[in-house]
């Protein structure tokens, strides 16, 4: 009878150790932009009222850029109240923002929670909402990975970073200082962002 009891206290030691293991794979899963907006569309279509279309909302009040390297980027635009967004899934360009380097800051990764809790979190609740950039479509920074499973800030869209973004980014993180960001000297491609009609 005992060795069947040390049998099974054995065993059931490994399964434990074996669960522990696929918990530690699965939190650093990276999170894929294209699957997941695969997947949020198929759950949609399931739906018998499908919510509000995300296309052609590039920006909130509040974005978070990734960049290549997984550093991580933060800058707002002036609060705007929308009512309604009729219309604004017909509008499939992002348009032209006029940001500026300085516009861009740099947050260190280790600082996120804080640094999203202490600019969003801060305001009033119907303004807790993140719009996350990203250059590629996988993101694996471990910080930002943390940050989506904490549910800080519940109410965030991820997309891929638009042209504009990806520009002044370059332009922001350029060694050569002498190089300065003359919006109107960009060959902007015109498929890929709406400028204004003066531009």
């Amino acid at each position: 009878m005992a060795r069947v009891f040390i049998y099974f206290m054995v065993c059931l030691f490994l399964l434990n150790c074996a669960k522990k293991e696929e918990k530690a794979v699965n939190k650093n899963k990276p999170y894929i932009i294209s699957y997941e907006d695969k997947e949020l569309e198929k759950y949609y279509d399931s739906l018998i009222v499908a919510p509000p279309s995300t296309k052609g909302f590039f920006y909130g009040e509040s974005q978070l850029i990734i960049d290549k390297k997984g550093n991580l980027y933060f800058y707002q635009k002036e609060y705007i109240q929308i009512l309604c967004s009729y219309g604004s899934e017909k509008d499939t360009l992002p348009h032209f923002l006029n940001l500026q380097p300085k516009d861009i800051v740099k947050i260190p990764k280790k600082c996120l929670n804080d640094f999203l809790s202490e600019n969003i979190l801060s305001k009033e609740k119907k303004r807790h909402i993140l719009i996350i950039g990203s250059q590629t479509d996988t993101i694996k920074n471990p910080y930002f990975l943390d940050f989506l499973k904490s549910n800080i800030i519940q109410t965030y869209h991820i997309r891929r970073t638009t042209q504009e973004e990806d520009t002044v980014l370059k332009y922001k993180n350029n060694q050569n200082k002498h190089i300065y960001y003359y919006p109107d000297s960009i060959k902007w491609d015109k498929t890929k962002i709406k400028l204004p009609s003066n531009k």
